[in-house]
This record gives C-alpha cells, structure tokens and sequence, in this order.
C-alpha cells in the first residue's frame, strides 16, 4: 500500500512539474507577443503537447503552438485578432532547462488576422458592413455589396462603377507574411497566409 501511495504522490508531482513547464513556455510567448504589437493589446498562448517535458526530451517538439492577439496594428490598420498556429514544433531543449524557451522550427503554420467592418471604415474612409458572408460599402447614401479579394497582399474591395479600395496589409513582427488567403467568418474579414516559420518575435 506504501509503495502505491509513493507511486501515486510522485505522478501527482511529475505532472505538476509538466504543467509547470507548459504554462511557463505559454507565459513567455504570450509576453513576446505583447512585445512585438507595441501597443495595449491582449495576448494568449497554448501549447497541445502531453505530456509536455516527456515529449521535449524524447523528440525536442510539441505537437502545436497557438499565439492569439487581440487589437493590435498593421501599418494603421487597427485588427481585431492575429492567430499564429504551428504544428511539429522544435523547440531548443537546452534553453527550456536555462529558463528561455527558444524556437527553432515548425512542420507547417499559419498566420491569421481578422479585421472587422469599424476598422475597414477607417481605411477606406466609406461606411464598411460586414455579415450574411459579404462586405457592404456606403456610396452614395446605398449600401452595396462589394466583392472582396486578395491582391498582392492587400485586401480589396470592389464596387461596380467605383473605383477599387485596396487596404494595404502591412508586414509586422507578428505577421511575417503576405496575406493569400480570404473568408468572411460572421462580422469579420479573416486573412490568412502559410509560414514555414514562426514569427522571428515569437522565436527568441
């Protein structure tokens, strides 16, 4: 009965310690991902990986990274959210035991940003809707149904017998990439884009 008790106080103590270590490397990429949005933006991170330490020192990698902020700014356009996703993440073995959690690569990711009608507004500086899985523009007193695509990394909106608008997507420390990518999820225009790498400001 001794011995079982033991065994089961030392589980409860190994997966305290690997919980520990989890939320540890989740804290720090939270904070580096407060740090490249340079303004008061909300920011989470997730690591999906079980157990974490055990994985680490079998294979060096977690199974998946999620990095989500909320509010930051892309050259001036104000978004509602930045997803970073990576699955097969490496991560430096050595620095997790210093107390530094370093990336070093990923099998595959993506970037996602999410702008919501307000902001589009504020760029195209015309009354911008967004629902029912279209985009709305005010011209002329009348809401029309504009199309929406991705040209060269911008988002652009066209209105038949309008000229173009075209939101450029600035590249930041959060969004290495050109946005690809675009679906209308509820009151949002989410852009996306494939990395094959993490954010530089998320590696450190």
């Amino acid at each position: 009965m001794r011995k079982v008790i033991v065994l089961a106080l030392l589980g409860v103590v190994l997966a305290a310690v690997d919980q520990g270590a989890r939320v540890f490397a989740e804290a720090k990429l939270a904070a580096r991902a407060g740090e490249a949005a340079t303004d008061e933006s909300a920011t989470s991170a997730s690591i999906t990986s079980f157990p974490f330490l055990g994985r680490l020192l079998v294979s060096g990698s977690v199974a998946e990274v999620r990095v989500r902020v909320d509010g930051p700014t892309a050259g001036g356009l104000r978004l509602s959210t930045v997803l970073v996703e990576a699955s097969g993440v490496v991560v430096d073995r050595s620095a997790l035991t210093s107390g530094r959690v370093r990336v070093e690569g990923i099998d595959s990711g993506s970037v996602a940003i999410e702008v919501d009608g307000a902001a589009l507004a504020e760029a195209v500086n015309l009354p911008v809707t967004i629902g029912d899985g279209r985009v709305g523009v005010g011209v002329g007193g009348a809401t029309v149904t504009a199309d929406a695509e991705v040209d060269d990394g911008s988002l652009v909106l066209r209105v038949a017998g309008a000229p173009a608008l075209r939101v450029p997507v600035a590249r930041t420390g959060l969004v290495p990439c050109a946005v690809t990518t675009l679906a209308i999820v509820g009151d949002r225009v989410r852009l996306a884009c494939e990395v094959d790498q993490l954010p530089e400001a998320l590696r450190r």
